[in-house]
């Protein structure tokens, strides 16, 4: 995978993890104080929808440098990401869902989650093997050979077999 897609990736991350250390923080702190805790709770699922909609937007620019031939992998990650969002969203709302008809919040965020997960469906049918390539960063190193005849990786400086500097 080339060194331009994890960018995105550690940013999302990083970004995640303070999300997740002020939501820890508000939870050890503000647990009595229910109402400041719940506009908290809901801010930070939208900034966690928020982050999801960026990385999908970072990924996708640098995968369609990286793989331009490869459109699918952009939608599976937009699906991926939608998804994610629907289900933030969901949980992010779910104590209020009783303002609504009975059930009718849970039905509502059902359908909305049918359509990217049909899409992803869609995709990993037709393309299965060529996502496995780019979704689970199976980057084709190259392999230098020693003149012993032993494959080695491309980064090696020395022979795993016969120990010779490798050219």
């Amino acid at each position: 995978m080339n060194r331009e897609l994890y960018m995105p990736v550690i940013r999302a991350i990083v970004t995640l993890v303070l999300v997740i250390l002020v939501k820890l923080a508000a939870m050890l702190t503000l647990r009595d104080t229910r109402t400041v805790y719940t506009v908290l709770d809901i801010a930070l699922s939208l900034a966690v929808v928020i982050i999801l909609l960026k990385f999908r937007l970072e990924f996708n620019r640098q995968l369609a440098i990286s793989k331009p031939d490869f459109p699918e992998a952009r939608s599976f990650i937009t699906g991926l990401a939608l998804l994610l969002v629907i289900l933030t969203l969901y949980w992010a709302f779910a104590p209020y869902s009783g303002v609504l008809p009975e059930d009718s919040y849970n039905i509502l965020f059902f359908i909305l989650a049918l359509v990217p997960v049909y899409l992803l469906w869609s995709i990993l049918n037709k393309n299965a093997g060529r996502l496995s390539e780019v979704l689970l960063l199976s980057s084709r190193e190259e392999k230098r050979t020693c003149s012993c005849g032993c494959e080695n990786p491309g980064t090696a400086g020395f022979c795993n077999r016969c120990g010779s500097p490798l050219q």
